[in-house]
C-alpha cells in the first residue's frame, strides 16, 4: 500500500490477495496452524460493474454523488463490498477509498481479538458422568465476506460450535484416573490444544481464527457431586489405609529385629505379642489404653 491517502496503489485494479490477519495475531495463529482466509482486495478506486458505471456516467452532474463516492475503512476493520446483490470484493487495509454508491452495499467487521466466555456447559466424560465446564476462546474474524455473507449470526455460530467442541472432546476422558492414566484433571494443555484444533475446522466458514481455548473451571454435576465426593473419601480413605497399615508392618518387623540384635531373646510367641501389640496401637483410629495384667 502506498503511502498517504489511498492505501492501494492503481486506480480501478484489484490488487493481490493478502492476509487479513494483523502481523501479532499472525505469530499466534501459525503456531496453532489455523488457516488465514483471504478474501480478493480491492484497489483504491472501485467503479463497479458496468450497470454502476453507467449510472455514475449518467448522474455525474449531481454533486451530492461526489461525497457518496468516499468510504473510510478504520483500523482492525473491514468492508465487504457488494453491488446490485453481489459480491464484489473486500476493502480490508485502513483508509479511504472512492466507491461507486450506484448499486452498492457496504458490510462492516471488525478483525479486532475478541474472547467468549462458555458457563457452565454440561458435557459427559468417557465414563458417562455428568460434567460442568467453563472455557474461555480467543478468537478473531479475517474475512468480511465469510462473517457477513456465508454465515448468519456468527458470533452465536462460533460459540455453538465452541460448545460442540467441548463435548466432544470430554466425551474421550474420563473425569479422574489413576496416576499415570489421562483425565480431564490431568491433560488440561493436552485438552486446550485438541479443542483449538477441533473449533478452528468447524469455524472455518466463519473465517475465524481461534487463538486460544483455554478450559477455567471442572466439576462434578450437581446431581452426581454428592455421591461422587463420597466415592472420593471412600477412596482416599482406602488409600490412607493402605500406607498406614504398610508403614505399621515395617515398624513391627523393625521393632523386633531391634530388640533381638540388642540382645533381647524373645521367644516366638513374644515377638507374636509384640508385633500384634504395635500393629494395634498403630492401626487403630483411637488413642491406645494401655493395661497392666496382675497377678492374683
Amino acid at each position: 500500500a502506498g503511502p498517504g491517502f489511498f492505501p492501494s496503489p492503481g486506480v480501478g485494479s484489484t490488487a493481490p490477495a493478502v492476509a487479513m490477519a494483523r502481523p501479532e495475531q499472525a505469530i499466534m495463529l501459525g503456531e496453532i496452524g489455523g488457516p488465514t482466509v483471504q478474501d480478493p482486495a480491492l484497489g483504491a478506486v472501485i467503479c463497479g460493474p458496468g450497470l454502476s458505471q453507467a449510472a455514475a456516467c449518467i448522474c455525474c452532474p449531481n454533486l451530492l454523488q461526489v461525497c457518496g463516492w468516499c468510504t473510510q475503512v478504520d483500523v482492525n476493520e473491514q468492508k465487504a463490498v457488494l453491488y446490485w446483490g453481489r459480491y464484489f470484493g473486500t476493502l480490508s487495509e485502513p483508509g479511504i477509498y472512492c466507491v461507486n454508491p450506484w448499486g452498492r452495499s457496504l458490510l462492516t467487521t471488525s478483525t479486532k481479538t475478541s474472547t467468549m466466555n462458555l458457563q457452565d456447559v454440561k458435557v459427559a466424560d468417557k465414563r458417562g458422568s455428568p460434567i460442568i465446564m467453563s472455557g474461555v476462546v480467543t478468537y478473531a474474524l479475517t474475512s468480511a465476506k465469510c462473517a457477513c455473507l456465508d454465515v448468519e449470526q456468527p458470533i452465536n455460530y462460533i460459540q455453538l460450535q465452541a460448545t460442540a467442541a467441548m463435548k466432544q472432546i470430554a466425551a474421550k476422558f474420563p473425569y479422574s484416573a489413576p496416576p499415570g492414566e489421562h483425565s480431564l484433571q490431568t491433560e488440561s494443555g493436552h485438552l486446550s490444544s485438541a479443542l483449538v484444533g477441533v473449533l478452528q475446522r468447524k469455524v472455518g466458514i466463519v473465517g475465524a481464527n481461534i487463538i486460544s481455548f483455554e478450559l477455567v473451571d471442572l466439576s462434578y454435576s450437581s446431581e452426581i457431586a454428592q455421591v461422587m465426593l463420597v466415592k472420593q473419601q471412600a477412596e482416599a480413605l482406602i488409600e490412607a489405609r493402605r500406607l498406614i497399615v504398610g508403614s505399621a508392618v515395617d515398624m513391627a518387623v523393625h521393632a523386633v529385629n531391634e530388640l533381638q540384635a540388642k540382645g533381647s531373646k524373645l521367644s516366638e510367641r513374644a515377638a507374636e505379642h509384640v508385633t500384634e501389640t504395635l500393629l494395634t496401637v498403630i492401626c487403630s483410629h483411637s488413642p491406645a489404653q494401655p493395661t497392666v495384667p496382675l497377678s492374683a
